[in-house]
C-alpha cells in the first residue's frame, strides 16, 4: 500500500495552536526527558514526526496523546520552542470531535467528569469526581475492586475524618456584575479547589503564615474553577474563558495582584491572560462573554515566588523563632511552578533553587538532589494509577539515597500523590520510605512559633511530628 504523504495535519495543527511542527529536526530533547515515554507507543519525537508526514490516523489513534502528563518538560526543552504540550491538546480535541475511541479510556472519562462537577457547581467537586469513575468503570467493567476496597476507600474515609474532602460540593460563580472596588492594599489570594478540600493543610498553613507576616489576603467572592487540564484537554476556549473569570473579578474587587498556592491555576491564569494579550480574536470573543473584562496591568504570581520574591527573605528571617537546625530536606518544585518559562518567567526553570534559600533562611539544611522538576505523574494519579505510583516512588527513592528526613512541596497533586498514596508505594515496590511531605509554608510556621494544629500537621497521612520533635521539644 502506498504512503501517501500530506501537510494537511501540519496546517490544522498550526492553524489550532500557531506551532510550526516542521522546525522540529528530531533531536528526541523531548522524547529523552518525558517522564512517561516508556508507556507511549509513539515518543513525542514520533509524533511530532507522523504530523510532519500527515500520518493523522496513526496520531490520533495514539496511546501517548492520552498518557501524557502535561508536564511542560518536552515544551520547555525543545531548541525551536514547539508547544508539544499544546500540541497533545489539539490532537485529543481531534481525536474525540471524529468520534474516534480512546486507547486510554479512563483519560476522557476523568475529563467529563470534572467538566461536569465545574459546569454544575463552578468548582472541582472531589468526592462526585471519583464517585462518577468510579460507577462508569464498574458498568464498564473496568473497575479494579481490589484497588479501591484496599486502597482508595481507606483512603477517601482519613480524608473524610481529617475534613479532607467533603460530602456536599462547594460552589463558585464569580460575581461580575457591580461597581468596581478601589484598590486595597494585601493582595488578592486564590486558593484553587484542592486547598478547600484534599490540601487543607495548604491553606491553612498559608493562612496562618501571612497573617504573622502582616500581609492581608483577600479571597475573591465566588471565585470559580481554573479548570485545569480537564479544560484545555477538551476546550481552548472553555480554558482560557474560566480563568479570565476569576481575573476580572479580582480586577473588580480592586486588586492588580494575585497570588495562588497551586501551579495549576498559576498557569492556567498565566496562559489566559497571555493568549488574550497576543490573540485579538480570542480577547473579543473572551470579551463578548465577560463584558466587564479587565485585566490590564494584572499580575498573578504563585505563593512560593510572592514569599521569596516579593515579601523577601529578610522578612521571613525576621520571624523565625524556632529554626529548624537539623533537618535535613529536599525541596521538591513539580513540573509547573517554573515550566515553561516563557508564561512562569523563571531563569533557573531546570534547577531552581528560590525554595531551598527559603528552607535556609528558616534553619533548614536543603540537600542537593536529581528531582527538583521530575514529574510526579499528576492526574495520571487518578487515570492510570500504576503510572503514577512508578513517577512518585522515583522520587521516594532519590530523597531517600540523598538522606532527606522530609520532602518540602508547594504543589496539591505533588503532597497527594506522594503522601496520601505512599503506604501504596511501599507495598507495591516493597521498600519502605516513611517520609514526610510537607508544604513549604508549613514549615515556615514551624519556624514562626506557630502550632502543629493550626499548619494542619493533623491531617497528614504520613505523621511529620516524630521527626520533627527531634529537632524541636516540642509542636
Amino acid at each position: 500500500m502506498a504512503t501517501i504523504l500530506s501537510t494537511d495535519l501540519a496546517e490544522t495543527i498550526r492553524k489550532e495552536t500557531g506551532e510550526n511542527v516542521f522546525l522540529c529536526y528530531q533531536c528526541q530533547k523531548c522524547s529523552a526527558g518525558c517522564p512517561v515515554v516508556e508507556h507511549f507507543d509513539l515518543a513525542p519525537n514520533q509524533v511530532i514526526r507522523a504530523i510532519q508526514l500527515g500520518q493523522k490516523e496513526m496520531v490520533l489513534h495514539s496511546k501517548t496523546i492520552w498518557l501524557c502528563a502535561m508536564c511542560e518538560t518536552c515544551a520547555t526543552r525543545c531548541p525551536h520552542d514547539i508547544n508539544i504540550t499544546k500540541i497533545m491538546d489539539v490532537l485529543k480535541i481531534m481525536s474525540k470531535n471524529e468520534g474516534i475511541e480512546p486507547k486510554v479510556p479512563s483519560v476522557p472519562l476523568f475529563y467529563q467528569a470534572a467538566m461536569r462537577g465545574i459546569k454544575w457547581f463552578g468548582r472541582m467537586y472531589e468526592a462526585g469526581l471519583m464517585g462518577e469513575i468510579y460507577l462508569r468503570q464498574m458498568l464498564s467493567g473496568q473497575l479494579n475492586f481490589g484497588q479501591v476496597w484496599k486502597n482508595d476507600m481507606p483512603m477517601a474515609l482519613k480524608m473524610f475524618k481529617n475534613g479532607k474532602l467533603k460530602i456536599f460540593p462547594t460552589f463558585g460563580k464569580p460575581k461580575l456584575k457591580g461597581k468596581t472596588a478601589e484598590k486595597k492594599d494585601g493582595m488578592a489570594y486564590f486558593p484553587g479547589c484542592s486547598l478547600h478540600g484534599t490540601s487543607k493543610e495548604y491553606d491553612l498553613s498559608t493562612q496562618a503564615v501571612f497573617h504573622t507576616l502582616g500581609v492581608f489576603l483577600h479571597e475573591p467572592e465566588g471565585w470559580g474553577c481554573c479548570g485545569t487540564t480537564p479544560t484545555h484537554s477538551t476546550d481552548h476556549f472553555l480554558s482560557t474563558l474560566l480563568p479570565m473569570k476569576n481575573i476580572a473579578l479580582i480586577k473588580k474587587e480592586g486588586w492588580d495582584n494575585v497570588t495562588t498556592p497551586c501551579p495549576s491555576c498559576f498557569l492556567r491564569m498565566r496562559v489566559a491572560l497571555k493568549e488574550t494579550e497576543e490573540d485579538k480574536n480570542l480577547r473579543e470573543k473572551v470579551s463578548r462573554e465577560i463584558p466587564t473584562l479587565s485585566f490590564n496591568g494584572m499580575k498573578v504570581e504563585h505563593l512560593l515566588n510572592t514569599v521569596t520574591e516579593k515579601i523577601g527573605y529578610p522578612q521571613v528571617a525576621s520571624k523565625v523563632i524556632h529554626p529548624l537546625k537539623g533537618l535535613k530536606v529536599v525541596c521538591y518544585y513539580g513540573c509547573i511552578i517554573t515550566r515553561p518559562p516563557k508564561i512562569t518567567k523563571v531563569k533557573d526553570y531546570e534547577y531552581p533553587t528560590q525554595m531551598d534559600r527559603l528552607m535556609k533562611t528558616i534553619g533548614i539544611t536543603p540537600l542537593d538532589w536529581s528531582y527538583k522538576t521530575r514529574c510526579c505523574g499528576v492526574s495520571l494519579g487518578i487515570t492510570q494509577l500504576p503510572i503514577a505510583l512508578e513517577l512518585s516512588r522515583k522520587i521516594l527513592k532519590n530523597a531517600k539515597g540523598v538522606g532527606a528526613d522530609a520532602i518540602v512541596v508547594a504543589c496539591p497533586l505533588c503532597h497527594v500523590n506522594l503522601d496520601a498514596r505512599q503506604k501504596q508505594i511501599e507495598e507495591e515496590f516493597k521498600e519502605m520510605f516513611h517520609l514526610p511531605i510537607l508544604y513549604f509554608t508549613q514549615l515556615m510556621g514551624l519556624a514562626f512559633g506557630l502550632k502543629s494544629e493550626d499548619l494542619g500537621f493533623d491531617k497528614h497521612f504520613v505523621d511529620p511530628l516524630p521527626i520533627l520533635k527531634a529537632f524541636k521539644k516540642s509542636y
